[in-house]
């Protein structure tokens, strides 16, 4: 009787919290990203630069040109992959990216519940796409993650679940971001400037870009920072206490 070799072990982490923090701070700060789709014609593989934002529960969000080869592709094949992660100083194969696998869903249409949300987290990232995302040749694209790839680094390598990136938002949720970050930048941006001092920033005029369950996003001059909370809110009220539990920290 043939004996079945054993199994090589696998070269993938079990993720923890600190991956999945990782996973979606990667997500929700790239301002760009790689996009990779198949090519109509040749069915070949091909990768763009693509503007990048994410929706309240880390679905990427993208701006594209109908005029784009990629956006004319995903009309024949939704099928695309993202890859997000800034590369800085040092070796860039030893920084930590992400991959992500899914089906792009668009044009959303300008009548659709959902465009309002992703135009406003989208240009809070990129200002100038308020004046050319109401282009008649640019649209909306939602993607919606079927999975994804962590590489945090050397020797640290995660497959990840849709939802171990993807953070559900019921409508109460939704319906409380604007009010937070607007009463947050407005009333409380001494709090946002002390949070980005203890960070190392001397820089004044930080302010909440896009908000979530688990945390939100400050920016300044193309340059974005996440923040966490110590716990995920369960309801919109939970929203005042993540924030009065951050300010305490400061005190300490």
């Amino acid at each position: 009787m043939t004996e079945t070799p054993p199994r090589a072990p696998s070269p993938y982490l079990r993720p923890d919290d600190e991956a999945l923090a990782l996973a979606r701070r990667l997500l929700r700060t790239a301002r760009h990203a790689t996009l990779a789709w198949l090519d109509p014609e040749t069915h070949a593989p091909m990768t763009s630069r693509v503007a990048l934002a994410a929706d309240v529960d880390g679905s990427p969000i993208l701006l594209l040109s109908q005029l784009s080869a990629h956006t004319r592709a995903l009309g024949a094949d939704p099928r695309v992959s993202l890859l997000v992660g800034e590369t800085n100083e040092g070796d860039a194969l030893n920084q930590p990216r992400l991959s992500l696998a899914g089906s792009a869903a668009g044009p959303i249409a300008a009548d659709a519940d959902a465009y309002g949300r992703l135009a406003r987290r989208f240009t809070a990232h990129h200002p100038s796409a308020r004046l050319y995302g109401t282009f008649s040749d640019f649209s909306y694209w939602r993607v919606e993650i079927a999975s994804a790839f962590l590489n945090a680094g050397f020797a640290r390598a995660y497959r990840l679940g849709r939802d171990d990136v993807i953070d559900a938002a019921d409508a109460e949720i939704l319906a409380a971001e604007t009010r937070v970050v607007d009463h947050m930048n407005a009333d409380h941006a001494d709090v946002l400037g002390r949070i980005m001092a203890r960070r190392g920033s001397t820089d004044a005029g930080w302010r909440i870009a896009t908000l979530d369950r688990r945390g939100f996003e400050l920016v300044l001059a193309g340059r974005v920072e996440r923040v966490d909370f110590h716990e995920a809110v369960v309801t919109a009220a939970d929203f005042r206490s993540a924030f009065v539990a951050l300010a305490r920290d400061l005190d300490n």
